[in-house]
């Protein structure tokens, strides 16, 4: 595994000259096209923090997942909603519009996240997890996908996530195929096992804030190392923005809407890869 990662790296690091080169030449054509265009629409991407909801003691029936919990009681669903939030962040600097499945702690349906991306339109859809395991030994950061469509999405996020957290001692495990999880999303899709909350390294990683800072910038990277479009969409906006003085920016969050509601589905956990015994259920 650390061979096939050697040699990721080596063709990332071929390539990257090459695509920063052509990033710029299409952001000097895309200023020539737009400055006196129509104004440019800003990337979406969806993001989705797993996970979410607390207990109601006025509606015993409404659901909650805290997600995967530490020996310290650090809950998976705080860790995935503050890098989600991280991450948008740092998308809106780069002119990326963002849409949160959920921007607060509560319970959403997998089929309603699904629907929260799809009406966005997004190009991209990032689901953030923690992982969690009976061996408090099991280590490293995983990316799942749904499907041959998605792969190589999850691949250069496998990649880039891998070799961010490896400075912190958190080891890239690659990617695992989950084809029963997110199959209605039409658009490249990607969940990213950040680290295991059951090692107690790495829970105490998860408990930094600058540790989450370092997620969120990974998981920025893959994003925009995937759609190249990213950066000639940025181009395009600000030579827009610089030829119509005064003209308000695009708006870049858009979080979870009131068209979707939170309501109780009758939707289980996930059952547990038996091909990968370090993974267990996830339960969104």
């Amino acid at each position: 595994k650390a061979m096939r990662l050697r040699a990721r790296l080596l063709n990332v690091f071929v390539i990257a000259p090459v695509a920063a080169t052509v990033v710029a030449v299409l952001g000097v054509t895309a200023h020539a096209q737009t400055s006196a265009g129509a104004e440019p629409q800003p990337v979406v991407i969806a993001l989705d923090p797993g996970h979410g909801g607390a207990p109601d003691p006025g509606n015993p029936t409404q659901p909650f997942d805290p997600g995967a919990i530490a020996a310290s009681g650090l809950m998976e669903k705080v860790v995935t909603l503050d890098v989600a939030q991280r991450v948008a962040t740092l998308l809106h600097e780069d002119m990326v519009q963002t849409v949160l499945t959920r921007d607060t702690d509560q319970w959403v349906t997998i089929s309603d996240r699904e629907q929260i991306a799809i009406d966005a339109h997004a190009e991209r859809f990032i689901s953030i997890h923690c992982n969690s395991f009976t061996d408090t030994t099991a280590t490293g950061s995983l990316v799942l996908y749904p499907g041959p469509t998605s792969l190589p999405f999850a691949q250069t996020m496998a990649d880039t996530v891998g070799r961010a957290l490896a400075t912190s001692g958190v080891p890239g495990d690659g990617v695992v195929l989950r084809d029963d999880w997110w199959i209605h999303n039409p658009m490249p899709t990607a969940t990213v096992e950040i680290a295991y909350l059951s090692n107690p390294h790495e829970a105490a990683l998860l408990a930094s804030s600058d540790f989450r800072q370092q997620v969120a910038m990974a998981i920025r990277d893959g994003i925009e190392h995937d759609d190249p479009t990213i950066a000639t969409r940025r181009a395009q906006i600000l030579a827009w923005l610089n030829a119509h003085p005064g003209a308000p920016k695009p708006t870049l969050s858009r979080n979870h809407p009131t068209a979707h509601p939170v309501v109780a589905h009758a939707e289980g956990g996930f059952t547990p890869l038996a091909a990968v015994p370090a993974l267990v259920a996830l339960g969104v």
